[in-house]
């Protein structure tokens, strides 16, 4: 899989992108799998999820798939999907017109919305809460530093309080060669936080939005749990919380609320959130809200993570994803994340 030169560091692979995208693809849950036991309908599922994915990479547009899925999210939906600004208006690329909005069987109006009930923090002014800064927040990840020791899976499972299961934060593997000449290739994967999210685009009842500033998020109550986002993820980033404990190895694990987008939610409990949603990596938005660094850019002891403002040519990670050394992951999918490699 991997070759060697004279240029590649010692223990470093000199690894192609395209092995890189198949080991992200590797990560990815089978479709029908992935939606066997959930009780919206799995053939919509993949084929909203696969047009979803056209929508991103330009093949479709926002209004000739809604246009195509509208009356089939109606009924399979119902009111969940009736009464949620979806698709909105004026969301970004992926957005339909006004004349194909008003045709539809769901409410019109502005994704804006949604993220601002949800996002709204208690005690602050109608125009803040989380994600209502002017950063467009991205993330720089050296592959020559980081060296697979998952200490930012540790730390963001312990920051977020996430259940068996859901790792917002892996770290993927891959050894090259035979002893004594082995190489590993080391690849963190948090969400993408993608520009044009296929994610956005299928979630039939504005569940995930895209915020202004560049991360997307889950609103947790809104969230229906159909699944279908996390067949659309290119990157196999999103987690369904089926409410496991770690009861049997932490006392009271489940009494540790997750402090995910400023919001307190209390002790998990069945048929509570965010049991039975899909959750991801937010960027820990809400260390962001404090000025902090996500819990996995401060932790990592290689210094492989930078976080900073992508839309600031002075910042340290705007500077770093404009460099030579610079790539997005399945950049072919048209995703354009705000998480980017360096080689």
């Amino acid at each position: 899989m991997s070759t060697t030169d004279d240029d590649t560091l010692p223990g470093i692979p000199n690894v192609g992108k395209a092995d890189l995208d198949a080991m992200v693809e590797n990560e990815r849950p089978d479709p029908r799998e992935e939606l066997a036991d959930v009780e919206a309908d799995t053939d919509l599922g993949v084929a909203m999820a696969e047009d979803a994915q056209r929508v991103a990479r330009g093949e479709l547009t926002g209004d000739q798939y809604w246009e195509k899925y509208d009356e089939a999210a109606a009924d399979e939906f119902g009111e969940a999907y009736q009464e949620t600004p979806n698709p909105a208006v004026d969301a970004g690329d992926q957005t339909v017109s006004t004349g194909t909005a008003e045709s539809l069987s769901c409410a019109v109006g502005s994704m804006d919305t949604v993220a601002a009930e949800s996002a709204q923090v208690e005690g602050e002014e109608p125009d803040g809460g989380i994600g209502a800064g002017d950063e467009k927040w991205g993330m720089v990840i050296d592959l020559q530093k980081c060296v697979g020791c998952d200490s930012c899976t540790v730390a963001c499972k312990s920051e977020n309080r996430t259940p068996p299961g859901v790792s917002y934060n892996v770290v993927m593997e891959e050894e090259h060669g035979e002893f004594p000449n082995v190489t590993r290739t080391n690849v963190p994967r948090p969400c993408m936080q993608c520009d044009n999210p296929p994610c956005v685009q299928v979630c039939p009842v504005s569940a995930t939005y895209k915020m202004d500033d560049g991360v997307v998020n889950i609103d947790y109550d809104r969230c229906i749990g159909c699944r279908y986002c996390i067949i659309a993820c290119p990157y196999g980033a999103r987690y369904f919380d089926f409410g496991e404990n770690y009861d049997d190895e932490v006392d009271e694990a489940g009494e540790l609320t997750s402090p995910e987008y400023g919001v307190d939610r209390g002790p998990r409990e069945e048929g509570k959130s965010p049991i039975g949603n899909v959750r991801k990596c937010s960027f820990c938005t809400h260390r962001l809200e404090r000025g902090e660094e996500p819990a996995c850019v401060e932790t990592c002891v290689g210094d492989a993570r930078n976080m900073g403002d992508l839309e600031n040519p002075d910042s340290d990670v705007a500077q770093m994803a404009d460099s030579s050394r610079a790539f997005q992951l399945k950049e072919d999918e048209g995703t354009d994340p705000n998480v980017y490699y360096l080689k």
